[in-house]
């Protein structure tokens, strides 16, 4: 699993479901960062308290 990850909002997004809603889109793009670690992910929530996405869960969808 990919994970992108916001160091300005300290939040852990699954790459395949980010999207608008996740709210990433003000972060500047040197405070993003795309891993494969799952080591990593685990280690930011527990040390340095990021969130993982609440909206990363599943596909997001717009319907019109």
């Amino acid at each position: 699993m990919r994970y992108f990850v916001d160091h300005k909002q300290k939040r852990i997004h699954q790459k395949l479901y980010a999207g608008d809603r996740c709210g990433f889109t003000e972060t500047p793009v040197e405070k993003r960062e795309f891993t494969d670690s799952s080591a990593y992910i685990e280690k930011l929530a527990a040390q340095k308290l990021y969130v993982k996405c609440e909206y990363c869960r599943s596909f997001q969808t717009v319907i019109k």
